[in-house]
């Protein structure tokens, strides 16, 4: 039996911009906008990519997994609930 606990935190924001061509944008423009073979616009393109394969493989893998996976309760203060205050 297979068992393993997976929680997903990846918060990483990129702004990078090519210096010889600024208005690249590999979202919009693809592998057609990239000018004259541009290494940095490639990398960009290829960074690009790898986001949206990494997103489709964790959303390939929620599906596949929902029908397994079982809900947590919420966790219990030790002091008991806090939404009646001890006295």
């Amino acid at each position: 039996m297979l068992q393993f606990t997976y929680k997903k935190t990846i918060r990483e924001r990129v702004h990078a911009k090519c210096g010889r061509h600024p208005r690249y944008n590999p979202e919009r423009d693809g592998r057609d906008g990239i000018n004259g073979g541009c290494t940095t616009c490639w990398q960009l393109y290829d960074l690009d990519q790898a986001r949206v394969k990494l997103d489709s493989a964790i959303h390939d893998f929620q599906r596949r997994a929902a029908p397994w996976s079982t809900p947590t309760k919420p966790r219990r203060h030790r002091c008991g609930d806090l939404s009646h205050p001890a006295v």
